[in-house]
Parts: structure tokens; C-alpha cells; sequence
């Protein structure tokens, strides 16, 4: 489930759903890292002029090359749509931070290049994965002891141990709390999809089960009403299972459940169809812009299917007493209208089609 040494998500598409759930928080963090960092080199760039710089006024350059790299920042992540993109728009700003610091910051000393590089370093690894409020903290701190550091002259040997050492020891756990959030938060986001799922998966054919056909619908519903578009509905009806479970056992009668619900999903090919399995023998197909022509002519289709699958069974197999009875019904949303009225109509041609000798599909213009 979870890599220990990069903490990352082992599936690839559940690790990008994660890191598309913690775009907005890391949007959000890099703006305020901008105004920080706008506001920090604004200040001593009025102080500085104030007092007249010692390089002259060319020495201040670097307050505003930095301050409109902050505002550029702040731009160019305001319109990205991805994290990753988020991610690289940071790296690239605090690249150009420590490329002017350093080629225009004055004095360098050793251990002013040493604190720069590490501060550097640990926002990128950090800053995306700690909370916020510790890397708000921490940022400035590095920042003062960078250019405490930088305009400090004749430093030994000891004293750039030192530097080293405190530096590498914030770094070091700042890297295990990153290391130890970014794993909880994963764990727990990976749990809760799976809590999810099991939530609105039929835990016998693998459909979504009737909650999730419930939002399902309410959803399509809503967009026709938008669009203006038809929704069909399918609901599947396995004859006499009562029968067939007595007849096959409980294994035999989930077997046949199982074979229904592979018939609704091969049936299915467009983006936004739905089959659910509604509950006991029930199920049903949702079909986002079909008419009543179409959905009649998806579930002749899906009989036909039942039926061949029906002769091609062996003796003894539950699938050969399996047969389907199919309601449908499509209409064009209106706002105001009933989602619940949609599969009422469906259902009542459901039952037409059983009392009618079942194995057949009847439409609710039938009715």
C-alpha cells in the first residue's frame, strides 16, 4: 500500500487522487510563502535605501529581484490545475531565490553559502508535507541565520562546524516529522477510500450497490436538468430467485448474481452508464443521454445476452434456470421534477414484464 522510504502510495492513480486532494492546501501555503518572502525583502529594500546601501544602489537589486520572483510565484500557481505543476512552480521560485541571493547578496561567506544551500534544500523537501504554521516558522529563521551568516567575516574553522551542525539537525528532523506526516496522511487517505468503497460496493458481484446507484442518479439527474439531455433507466429483475436458491444453494444463487451483473457491465459502453445492483435480485442500469428507443434497445440486447448465456449452460449449472425480467423508461429532466419517478415508472414495467410471463423487457409506454 505504502512505499516506507519515499512515502509514497504504491498505486500510482490513488497516489495522484491524493496529491489532487492536497493541491488547494499547498496553493494556499505557497502564496502565503510569497507574501512572506514580498514583504521580507520589501521592508529592507525601503531600509536599505534609507540608509544607503554599502554596495550602493546596485545592492539592492537583489531585494527586487526576489520580491518579483514572490509575485510571479504567486501568479503562475493561482493558475495551475495539477499539484505536480503546483510542485515545480516552488522549486522554480526558490531556485531563483538562492541563485540571486548568492550572486547578488554581497559578502558571501562559507558558512553563508552552507545555511543558504541547506535552507534551500529543506523548504523544498518540507514545505509541500509539514504543516504550515512549522515551515512559517522555520522559513524565517533560516532566512535570518542566512544573512546573519552572510555578512559575517572571518569565520573558523569551529564556527563553520558548528553552523554545519545546527543547520543538518534541523534539517534532520524536520525531514522525519515531513516523513512521518506524509506517511499518516496517505495511510489515512488510502483507508478512507477503501471505506468508500466497501460503503457502496455490493460485496457478492462487485457493483455498486444501491447507495451509490441513489447518488448516482440524483447526479445525472441534475446534469440533464442542466443540459437539457435524456436519462434512461433499466431496472433487471432475475426470475423466480427464490427458486433458484433452493433449487442451486446459496454458492449457486450467488453464482447466477455474479453472471448478471458481468451481463449489465458488458452491456455498458459509454462514459457515465451505471450498473448497480439494487438489492437481492434487483438491479439496475443507468444510461445518461439515452431516449426511450435507446434504453428499450440496450435492454433487448442485454436479454438476448441472458438468454444465449442461458443455452450455453451445462446441466446442473445455476446459470441454466437463470431468466431476466426488464422494465425501462427514459425522459428528458425537468427542474422540479423526481428522480424517484424515473425508476417508479421503470418498476411498474417491471412488473408488466413479470406478470406478462417474464423473460421479456417491456417499456413504460408500454404501461
Amino acid at each position: 500500500m505504502l512505499n516506507r522510504w519515499t512515502a509514497r502510495l504504491a498505486d500510482p492513480a490513488q497516489e495522484e487522487r491524493f496529491l489532487a486532494t492536497q493541491l488547494p492546501g499547498l496553493r494556499r501555503d505557497v502564496l502565503l510563502v510569497c507574501v512572506l518572502v514580498l514583504v521580507y525583502n520589501v521592508v529592507f529594500f525601503v531600509v536599505n535605501l534609507l540608509r544607503g546601501p554599502a554596495w550602493g544602489y546596485v545592492g539592492l537589486s537583489d531585494h527586487v529581484l526576489v520580491g518579483s520572483a514572490a509575485v510571479v510565484l504567486a501568479v503562475l500557481v493561482r493558475r495551475t490545475r495539477t499539484y505536480r505543476t503546483t510542485a515545480r512552480a516552488l522549486v522554480g521560485g526558490f531556485g531563483v531565490y538562492a541563485l540571486v541571493a548568492l550572486a547578488l547578496g554581497g559578502d558571501r561567506t562559507p558558512t553563508g553559502w552552507v545555511l543558504l544551500s541547506l535552507q534551500t534544500a529543506a523548504v523544498l523537501c518540507l514545505h509541500a508535507r509539514l504543516p504550515f504554521p512549522v515551515t512559517a516558522a522555520l522559513v524565517p529563521a533560516w532566512s535570518v541565520a542566512s544573512l546573519l551568516a552572510a555578512t559575517t567575516s572571518g569565520v573558523d574553522d569551529r564556527d563553520m562546524a558548528t553552523a554545519v551542525a545546527l543547520v543538518a539537525s534541523v534539517v534532520a528532523v524536520g525531514l522525519s516529522a515531513a516523513h512521518r506526516v506524509a506517511t499518516q496522511a496517505r495511510l489515512l487517505f488510502a483507508r478512507t477510500e477503501e471505506l468508500e468503497r466497501i460503503s457502496t460496493q455490493d460485496p457478492v458481484t462487485g457493483l455498486p450497490n444501491r447507495r451509490a446507484w441513489e447518488a448516482a442518479l440524483h447526479r445525472e439527474w441534475d446534469r440533464a436538468v442542466r443540459t437539457g439531455g435524456p436519462l434512461g433507466v433499466v431496472v433487471v429483475d432475475v426470475d423466480h430467485f427464490g427458486r433458484l436458491n433452493e433449487g442451486f444453494g446459496h454458492p449457486g444463487g450467488d453464482r447466477a448474481l455474479v453472471e448478471v451483473a458481468g451481463l449489465l457491465t458488458a452491456a455498458l459502453h459509454r462514459p457515465g452508464d451505471l450498473a448497480a445492483r439494487l438489492g437481492g435480485d434487483e438491479f439496475g442500469l443507468l444510461l445518461p443521454g439515452a431516449d426511450e428507443v435507446g434504453t428499450e434497445q440496450l435492454a433487448g440486447r442485454l436479454l438476448a445476452a441472458a438468454r444465449e448465456l442461458r443455452t450455453g449452460a451445462a446441466p446442473g449449472d445455476p446459470v441454466s434456470a437463470l431468466t431476466l425480467s426488464l422494465g425501462t423508461h427514459a425522459t428528458h429532466p425537468v427542474a422540479g421534477g423526481s428522480a424517484a419517478e424515473l425508476v417508479a415508472a421503470a418498476d411498474t414495467a417491471l412488473y408488466r414484464a413479470k406478470g406478462g410471463g417474464r423473460d421479456q423487457v417491456v417499456g413504460a409506454r408500454e404501461v
